[in-house]
């Protein structure tokens, strides 16, 4: 026994041992931590309440390094202060970008706006970003920032409206909504870091006015996206012109290029997510990194070809340093998206690492590069780009950390060693795609509810198209876009780009491409991103045991689905039968409900199912006798008129009304009732069945009282 203690010990020691030098990459992990917390705190605590941990950890710090603690102490002390240091950047960065919301009493404004750029998801939804210049009704100090709305389809092109132009236009605007289920993705919080307060649409056809004058800094950025714009436009028009989805395969190019994604159909994304290949419309660190690369690589070679500068000046560094500018410049043109940001972050520590004489490519770059994304933007921590491009990365340099460097051979034929690199390429290859994608899984599965079967093949093949041919192509294609060698730079891009459209589209349609499934409690995925950081950051035979951990996304019971949906406004409701669940209103408010029944796996039936059990007419869902659910809905911001609102108490236990309630009728007087009010403090809702009636999952509460959520004194569950 005793000697079974003892080697349990050394072996212990030596696990230990073996993770000195490995408490810096532990720094970013426990600062974004620090700003999740806060992020996700119910209230909104006042500056001093985050000021105060971090004194306490530094003065515990100071007197630990003084008065000889243990190593063990100073370390854990060196983590919590990071802790506090994440929370007190996300709090101050919560402050700097404190900006007016919409009211969500007032939805119609006729606004005067300067257009930021164009933000369309899609071909077939043109959306704009706006500053607005005045809005009727709103005094300049409670005027937002910024305003997102979507145009009528084909609306963009009629007009010619074009970042840096002026618009007058009527706007039906509200508040960035709240979630559209308990615990759903927050719009709002996401838009209060933008400083968008206001979101809507544009139903008529906007005018372009005279531009009044204003400040520099919006002049530049409106110059510098109406560059953007003409370049995509270029793209668009030169990539593939004489082709049939000519179109396509030119905006696909301009998402890569300029990250406007507005002339994509939207069938092409639909694939591109099917088959895995999403990420690639986003600019991050896959461009960044070829990119880079290409003109690190390109201009190391040119500038060695030169005998006096190979002999006079140091060509690595002159190399890397060009790079960087490079890297910003394309950071500029593409619009300067969060996942570029991050991406051009890590791309510019590596490039200094080869500066200052270091490695470019290692855990240590990657956590400075996660250090000072967390301290421009540390709202991203709790984004599932941020947490999906960082752990790829970290995994793929902690595979390539773990890789033995291959024994050179003497005097082995040159075809011999041709044939071992490329199988050796080929492995890697292989064994790089299926690291990353074992390390987005858990963030797919509980961000999005689906995995991608295919998606290790079609990276597979997608990679070497885009790294090889498509990204060089368009760098040179874009540079030299007014000379004979970019247009053929722009055709060869065309033809990378058609045969990634063509591998989407085949991996798409393979049976099961897409598997749909539910999401595990939501701190699951903290257990599975502990796991994963676990694998990567820790040495030795004692890193597998996180691995455990990092498959909890696959293994953990799932969250057991509610019966009942409601919108969070109460203009849609879902009823749950089985595993499967129908809605009552089949044209109206569907994203909630689509994000609903993905989140807990649910089958969609049709509207047939809901005949059976309810009868809909106008605005108003009656419960049929048979219907075990024995609750009504009323879906008008109007009141019903009395003979509807008995016919819905008579076949109801519970009535859900949009509209606001006076006082409730007599005959309705044992019928529990869910109005207007109720939705303004609750939110979207969930209602399950219990022993002693309904009992209520409410979005709002949940979200508590923070800057971009409307105030709520409700609990989290309630019961009638």
């Amino acid at each position: 026994m005793k000697s079974a203690i003892l080697f349990l010990k050394s072996r212990m020691e030596g696990a230990v041992a073996l993770q000195t030098g490995r408490l810096f990459l532990w720094l970013p992990v426990t600062m974004g931590a620090g700003a999740a917390i806060y992020l996700n705190l119910s209230f909104e605590p006042d500056l001093w309440w985050v000021l105060l941990p971090l004194i306490i950890c530094l003065v515990a710090l100071v007197l630990a390094r003084r008065y000889g603690s243990s190593g063990l102490v100073i370390n854990v002390l060196i983590l919590l202060m990071a802790f506090a240091v994440g929370a007190m950047v996300c709090k101050l960065r919560t402050e700097h970008v404190r900006a007016p919301v919409l009211s969500s009493e007032i939805s119609n404004y006729n606004l005067q706006a300067y257009v930021i750029d164009v933000v369309s998801p899609s071909e077939d939804q043109p959306r704009l970003l706006l500053a607005p210049i005045s809005m009727r009704g709103v005094s300049p100090e409670n005027t937002p920032l910024r305003l997102r709305v979507s145009l009528r389809a084909g609306m963009l092109e009629a007009t010619g409206i074009k970042p840096g132009d002026a618009i007058s236009t009527f706007a039906i605007l509200n508040p960035p909504p709240p979630p559209n289920m308990p615990e759903g993705y927050d719009f709002a919080r996401n838009a209060y870091f933008q400083g968008i307060g206001g979101v809507g649409l544009v139903p008529g056809v906007p005018k372009i006015i005279a531009s009044p004058p204003h400040g520099w800094r919006l002049d530049a950025v409106m110059k510098l996206n109406r560059l953007r714009w003409s370049i995509t436009e270029r793209l668009v028009q030169t990539t593939a012109p004489d082709w049939k989805n000519g179109r396509a395969i030119g905006g696909f190019a301009a998402a890569l290029v300029t990250g406007h994604e507005n002339f994509i159909p939207h069938s092409l994304i639909q694939d591109m997510r099917d088959s895995g290949l999403a990420h690639i419309l986003s600019i991050s660190g896959v461009h960044m990194a070829i990119v880079g690369g290409f003109i690190f690589f390109a201009l190391r070679a040119l500038m060695a070809s030169i005998p006096w500068l190979a002999l006079h000046v140091p060509v690595k560094k002159w190399a890397a340093g060009l790079s960087i500018v490079c890297i910003l410049l394309y950071l500029a043109l593409s619009g300067s998206p969060a996942p570029a940001v991050r991406s051009a972050v890590v791309a510019c520590v590596a490039f200094g690492a080869i500066l200052l004489d270091r490695r470019a490519l290692s855990l240590r770059a990657l956590a400075i590069a996660a250090i000072v994304v967390i301290c421009l933007t540390p709202e991203a921590v709790i984004q599932p780009g941020f947490q999906m491009s960082f752990s790829a990365t970290a995994a793929l340099l902690a595979l390539a950390e773990s890789l033995k460097r291959p024994v050179s051979e003497i005097s082995v034929p040159m075809w011999v060693k041709a044939i071992q690199s490329a199988l050796r390429g080929l492995w890697l290859s292989l064994l790089a795609s299926v690291v990353a994608t074992a390390a987005t899984t858990p963030f797919a599965i509980a961000y999005f509810n689906r995995f991608s079967v295919y998606g290790l093949l079609s990276n597979l093949f997608e990679a070497p198209v885009t790294a090889f041919l498509v990204m060089p192509a368009l760098a040179l294609g874009t540079v030299f876009s007014a000379t004979p060698l970019g247009g053929v730079c722009l055709r060869v891009a065309g033809m990378g780009l058609w045969l990634i459209e063509r591998i989407a589209a085949f991996t798409s349609d393979l049976p099961q491409a897409v598997i749909n499934w539910p999401s595990a409690p939501s701190y699951v995925l903290g257990i599975s991103f502990i796991g994963l950081l676990w694998v990567c950051l820790v040495r030795g035979k004692v890193r597998w045991a996180g691995l455990v951990a990092a498959a909890a996304i696959l293994w953990w019971p799932r969250v057991s689905p509610p019966d009942i949906w409601g919108d969070a406004e109460g203009g849609n409701a879902a009823i749950r039968m089985g595993d499967s669940a129908y809605v009552l209103r089949s044209k109206v408010r569907q994203y909630g409900f689509q994000q609903w029944t993905q989140h807990y796996g649910l089958n969609v039936l049709d509207e047939a199912v809901r005949d059976r059990n309810y009868i809909c007419k106008g605005y108003g869902c009656v419960p049929l006798p048979q219907n075990p659910v024995r609750i009504g809905f009323w879906f008008s911001n109007k009141p019903p008129k009395a003979d509807r609102l008995s016919e819905l108490c008579k076949a109801s236990d519970l009535v859900v009304l949009r509209n606001p309630v006076g006082d409730w009728p007599v005959e309705c007087a044992s019928v529990n009732h869910i109005s207007a009010g109720d939705f303004h403090t609750l939110g979207a809702l969930e209602l399950t069945r219990t022993e002693k009636g309904w009992a209520i999952k409410a979005a709002q509460p949940l979200r508590g009282n923070r800057y971009w959520s409307r105030p709520s004194e409700a609990e989290g569950e309630v019961g009638f």
